[in-house]
């Protein structure tokens, strides 16, 4: 209920008091809360770590997200660009509205899940990191949740399906998530094989984007169509800056990296070059365009045509704002200590992400969040056949995010 709502001196006076509440105490306040939840919420994640979904299936994790947050009294919204769930904190005072974003899907992975509360779904496991992900937005709702007769603005969870496939951002957008949110932020967090209690960003760009490149070739025969397709891999696949085998390796400066399948045949005679090019920036995706185009019309010739599809940012990556960059990487700071906040100087060009999607119509910020452990032996290495999270990396992500989020509603 929003203070307005209370008649006359009563009001006046409740409205004094809770404007006047100290930033600090509200920090305190929701670290406190999520600590307290300690055994509900690894419970929470080792649900959802028994029980993983693949892109698009998520509708279990979805259910027990939503009846989680119902529970709560928030304002809560299912079916949304497939599964996805979207959850309102109303908070009592005016102020602005700030977004944290969660993915839920699992991948698919026949390896020995490492753990005891392993999956029971065969083929697919969460080596991704989205359990943790999930649960650390739960964990968010709750907090703030509890607070929320002192809380200036909303705050919004969104819950997204099919990160993996990097469909559900754009599925999500299309059926207008924005709009019933208008949030004027959004963060999130992605693990990462840091260090458990560290976290990492960049201003810029943080993760590459990654073009869709597809050729249809056409022909009087089929051997001429199947070599000149061979022929435009080979040719396209250079245009690249780096080999594909270079692409696990973290880069500096600007980069691009084209990795495409095929020939495969198409009915009616086509055979078709297709696959993804990955690029440090939207300069080197435009250059990258640029030789690829060129590649192209140099092996264009009679009895052969070349049909060249090219999409800029099909999965956009992640470019972070500035400002709140700055200002992000300060509040978790001050939980986790300055020094446990790393300003990332590379990129690595086999990771990305459609967390931009949601960052081309709102300012956001994503911060890597450690959760691996040396002296366990945890490595958590997303997509890693051995993949293990520290559970500690939730308690650490749920403080910095709640941090981070509260001074952005608190700074207007």
């Amino acid at each position: 209920m929003r203070v307005s709502a209370f008649p006359g001196l009563a009001g006046m006076l409740l409205s004094v008091s809770l404007a006047a509440a100290p930033i600090d105490d509200l920090h305190s306040a929701v670290a406190e809360r999520i600590e307290s939840q300690r055994e509900e919420l690894v419970e929470l994640r080792r649900d959802l770590h028994r029980h993983p979904e693949v892109s698009g299936e998520e509708e279990r994790t979805a259910r027990v997200v939503a009846e989680r947050l119902e529970t709560l009294g928030l304002t809560v919204t299912t079916g949304i660009g497939g599964h996805g769930v979207l959850a309102i904190v109303e908070g009592a005072l005016d102020g602005p509205t700030v977004a944290y974003r969660a993915d839920m899907d699992a991948v698919p992975s026949s390896a020995p899940d490492p753990v005891e509360f392993r999956s029971v779904n065969e083929g697919v496991r969460h080596i991704c990191g989205h359990d943790l992900h999930t649960t650390i937005a739960v964990a968010l709702g709750d907090a703030f949740a509890s607070i929320r007769d002192q809380l200036p603005g909303r705050v919004v969870l969104v819950f997204q399906p099919a990160e993996e496939r990097a469909t559900g951002a754009k599925a999500m957008l299309a059926d207008g998530v924005l709009e019933k949110a208008q949030p004027d932020a959004i963060y999130a967090v992605h693990t990462a094989p840091l260090e458990v209690g560290q976290l990492a960003t960049r201003s810029g760009v943080m993760m590459p984007q990654r073009d869709s490149i597809r050729v249809n070739v056409r022909g009087s025969t089929e051997a001429e169509v199947k070599a000149a397709a061979s022929a435009v891999r080979r040719a396209v696949t250079s245009a690249g800056t780096l080999r594909p085998e270079q692409a696990r390796a973290p880069q500096t400066g600007a980069f691009s990296v084209v990795q495409l399948g095929g020939p495969s045949p198409e009915p009616g005679g086509v055979w078709t070059v297709a696959g993804m090019a990955t690029a440090s920036g939207p300069t080197s995706s435009a250059e990258l365009r640029q030789r690829v185009e060129k590649a192209i019309a140099e092996l264009d010739s009679d009895g052969v045509d070349l049909e060249l599809v090219y999409e800029p940012a099909a999965i956009a990556g992640v470019r972070n704002d500035e400002e709140l960059t700055s200002g992000a990487m300060a509040s978790a700071g001050r939980i986790v200590g300055t020094e446990n906040v790393v300003g990332l100087t590379t990129l690595v060009p086999a990771f990305s992400e459609d967390f931009g999607s949601f960052q081309q119509q709102v300012p956001g910020v994503m911060f890597f969040l450690g959760v691996s452990n040396s002296e366990k032996g945890i490595v958590g290495m997303p997509h890693s056949p051995g993949y293990v999270a520290d559970e500690e990396a939730i308690f650490v992500g749920a403080k910095a995010m709640a941090a981070v989020v509260l001074d952005r509603l608190r700074a207007e």
